[in-house]
C-alpha cells in the first residue's frame, strides 16, 4: 500500500518478526530430538493448545505440561516446564535498530505495540526491555481483557479504541500480510515488514 504521510498520526507496530527475530516455542533442540520433529511440525501436533496460549487460557507451567502430556513425555533434567520455557525465551533476537527508529518516530506520532504473544514471552520483553517507554499503548492477544488474536479485525479496534485514534490516521506494520488484511479493512495504511533494512528504507519518509 502507497503510504500516505500527511495522513498519519499513529503507528502500531506487530513485535515478533517486526521488532526482534520471531521467537520459537518449541526451540528446544531436545525436545525436537526425542519428538523426531521440528518446531513448525510440533506446532501443528498442538495447535488448539498452541493458540489457546496465546489467547492467555494457560500460564507458563500449565501450557508446557499440556504440551508434555499430549506427548506422554516424563519430566527429565532436559524436559520439563523450566527448561523448555528458557529455551524459547532465548530464542529472540531484539533489533535493535528499529527500536531506536520507533523511539525517533515517538516524537512526532503516537506509538503502540499489538502483537500474538503468549503470557511467558510477553512477560519477559516488557520487564527486559521496558517497552512502556517505546510503546504506551500495548495490546497483547494473550491479556485477559483481550483474548483474541491477529487477524481477527476486533483487536485492531481494540488498538484503535485504547489510542483514541481514526483507522485512516493510523500506519499499522506487520511482517505477516494476512495481519494486513482486517487492518485495512478498517481504513488502516499498512507497511508490510520484509527485512530491517527493507523497512528502514521505506520509514525514512516518515522520520
Amino acid at each position: 500500500m502507497k503510504l500516505e504521510p500527511e495522513k498519519i498520526k499513529t503507528i502500531i507496530f506487530d513485535w515478533g518478526g517486526v521488532c526482534c527475530q520471531e521467537g520459537e516455542p518449541f526451540a528446544s533442540e531436545t525436545l525436537q530430538r526425542v519428538l523426531g520433529m521440528n518446531p513448525n511440525q510440533i506446532a501443528d501436533q498442538v495447535r488448539d493448545i498452541y493458540n489457546d496460549y496465546y489467547l492467555g487460557k494457560y500460564d507458563r507451567d500449565s501450557f508446557w505440561q499440556a504440551i508434555m502430556d499430549k506427548f506422554g513425555l516424563h519430566e527429565t533434567a532436559e524436559i520439563n516446564p523450566t527448561a523448555l520455557s528458557t529455551a524459547y525465551l532465548n530464542s529472540y533476537k531484539i533489533f535493535t535498530n528499529i527500536l531506536e527508529v520507533i523511539l525517533k518516530l515517538q516524537k512526532k506520532y503516537q506509538v503502540g505495540l499489538l502483537s500474538n504473544l503468549t503470557p511467558e514471552m510477553r512477560d519477559k520483553i516488557k520487564e527486559q526491555h521496558q517497552l512502556k517507554k517505546i510503546f504506551p499503548t500495548e495490546v497483547y492477544s494473550c491479556d485477559l481483557d483481550v483474548a483474541l488474536m491477529k487477524p481477527d479485525q476486533r483487536i485492531y479496534s481494540i488498538i484503535l479504541e485504547r489510542m483514541k485514534t481514526a483507522p485512516d490516521e493510523c500506519l499499522f506494520i506487520d511482517n505477516a500480510p494476512k495481519n494486513l488484511i482486517p487492518a485495512e479493512d478498517l481504513g488502516m495504511q499498512t507497511l508490510l515488514f520484509i527485512s530491517p533494512e527493507q523497512f528502514l528504507e521505506e520509514i525514512k519518509i516518515l522520520l
